[in-house]
């Protein structure tokens, strides 16, 4: 009876640790009545905390906030709600809105919306961004101190929702030696004296709005605001007061020799520039040099700014990206396969501890003899393939630790997600095959996928958490891979149903960065042969390999 126990256990186990990062932090909880999807029209995105049993609903412009139709609700399997809010119910969602799920216990969630009106006035010579006070319709305008106040070229604004428009203005112009009232017709760009303040009239949906616009004027020097560095190139930002025609100078610091760039961009009072210029991916492009501290200043013909330094980034590698080292739990190699180069070195992981009780069968194993090159130095690849021991079970690699069994709130596991990392990629390339199988095994939400050609996935996340992220299956606690997790700097992903052939493809993920200014702690890197491991859906007999992964740089 122990003995089979401890099977059922290594089998919940398994199955827990089959697991592909999922889109957002929706997970299947096994005994927490929980809200699995929620959509209103209008809305551009939703964000699902089950830890926090939250529903955040971000909405476009044009939704009413006080009457939001559902569209579609779902929850966990078998939880009920007393007033589960069904397709086409009505929510005013100007203040938060709670439910009570039930599924052994109650669990009570809020439901809470927000809305997010772009606004801005844009005119030459500009300081910086307008400032709103929408409370009272009043915005601030601040230009620079060179500005002429009876003559500013207003080129365009926005201050209402999306589709409105900017109907009229009225303010004191001069005529004939005297300040007289005048009432306008806007057509941008134009030109108005903002001696005095100004009113806007804006037609919203059949509403008129006015809106008090005040011009001040900000002293503006001659600057480098901000450098953001990466390895061989940096993006530099700059400002100026309007007088004179500006560029930019670098040089490598404790260098005589400035070099110039007169390839800027200006908006305004604010120059970007990206130096040295040109594709720093190509090898024989004119590139900075890497771990390297320059200097870069602003410059008219009769001025200069003071310099700043920066430092540029390294091309930093994930140890065994190539996967060419590999240790066995037994001196046979008959237990488990791990990546790495020794026991003692916990960088990426597998599912395969959890399998070595039936007999050392790997999910993911070395490959020996198809190989992505032809390199010498190319010893081995990574296989992955999909299985099922009682329960499916995706092959799968990723950065990170298995740390032990969960049993909070059913059978699962806790594994860390990530290894220490901080340098900042253009793209992850590599070398996988694959050859899917079809979706048997089902889970919900995903039983409409029976039949249906499986998927596999590459996934790479650079964050600047504190600590690697820790899973807990049992507790269906993922990583939320949506933009509202600030923790993510960059974020890249690939997936794809298509059968190589049995050849190798090479691929180029390129990182998207939506905290460019950022510096990674922790690098996630993932390879699953089945897309929907997580959720225990896929197609057994899908196999993946993957080889000579690597981050290039620019």
């Amino acid at each position: 009876m122990r003995y089979f126990k401890n099977i059922c256990l290594f089998f919940g186990i398994l199955a827990s640790l089959q697991s592909c990062l999922i889109d957002n932090d929706m997970s299947y909880p096994r005994t927490r009545a929980a809200f699995t999807g929620f959509e209103v029209k209008g809305q551009k995105n939703v964000t699902i905390d089950e830890n926090a049993r939250t529903v955040s609903i971000e909405l476009d412009e044009l939704a009413d906030i006080s009457a939001v139709e559902v569209v579609s609700v779902s929850v966990t399997e078998g939880a009920t709600c007393a007033d589960l809010p069904l397709q086409g119910t009505v929510l005013d969602l100007t203040h938060p809105k709670k439910f009570v799920l039930s599924i052994y216990q109650d669990y009570e969630w809020t439901v809470s919306a927000s809305q997010n009106i772009e606004r801005y006035v844009r005119c030459d010579n500009q300081a910086g961004d307008a400032s709103f006070n929408v409370k009272d319709r009043d915005v601030t305008v601040y230009v620079s101190d060179v500005q002429d106040f009876a003559s500013v070229n207003i080129t365009d604004m926005k201050l209402e929702a999306e589709g409105s428009e900017v109907v009229s203005t009225t303010g004191y112009e001069l005529e004939d030696w005297k300040m007289v009232e005048k009432t306008r017709e806007c057509s941008f760009p134009m030109q108005l004296n903002c001696l005095l303040q100004r009113s806007f009239t804006v037609l919203d949906r059949g509403e008129e709005i006015v809106w008090t616009m005040s011009v001040v004027k900000k002293k503006v020097d001659l600057s480098v605001s901000s450098v953001n560095a990466w390895c061989y190139h940096a993006d530099v930002e700059a400002s100026y007061n309007g007088t004179g025609t500006p560029y930019i100078e670098y040089r490598q610091q404790g260098t005589e020799q400035w070099t110039r760039t007169d390839d800027i961009s200006v908006d305004g009072l604010v120059i970007t520039a990206s130096i040295p210029g040109g594709d720093t991916s190509v090898e024989t492009a004119e590139r900075l040099s890497a771990g390297t501290v320059y200097e870069v200043r602003v410059c008219t013909e009769t001025a200069q700014s003071a310099a700043l330094a920066f430092t540029t980034g390294t091309p930093d590698q994930i140890e065994n990206m190539g996967f060419e080292q590999w240790w066995n739990s037994k001196p046979d190699n008959k237990g488990s396969w791990y990546p790495n180069a020794s026991s003692s070195v916990k960088i990426w992981d597998t599912a395969n501890g959890g399998t070595g009780i039936l007999g050392g069968t790997n999910p993911t194993q070395p490959e020996y003899s198809f190989l992505a090159t032809s390199d010498p130095d190319n010893k081995a690849a990574a296989k992955l393939q999909s299985m099922k021991f009682g329960m499916f079970a995706a092959g799968n690699l990723y950065t990170g630790e298995f740390l032990d069994v969960s049993t909070d709130g059913g059978l699962g596991a806790k594994l860390n997600w990530g290894t220490p990392f901080t340098a900042r990629p253009k793209a992850l390339k590599g070398y996988y095959s694959y050859s899917p199988a079809v979706i048997h095994d089902t889970r919900p939400p995903y039983e409409d996928l029976d039949g249906q050609t499986d998927k596999c996935q590459l996934l790479v996340i650079l964050t600047d958490m504190d600590d690697p992220f820790m899973v807990d299956t049992a507790l269906g606690k993922f990583f939320d891979q949506t933009p509202a997790n600030k923790d993510i700097i960059a974020y890249a992903k690939y997936e794809s149903d298509e059968d190589t052939g049995g050849q190798y493809r090479e691929f180029n993920l390129e990182l998207e960065y939506w905290r460019p200014d950022a510096t990674p702690k922790y690098a996630i890197v993932i390879s699953c042969a089945s897309y929907l491991g997580n959720y225990f859906t896929g197609g057994v007999g899908s196999v993946m390999y993957v080889d000579e992964f690597e981050f290039i740089y620019d």
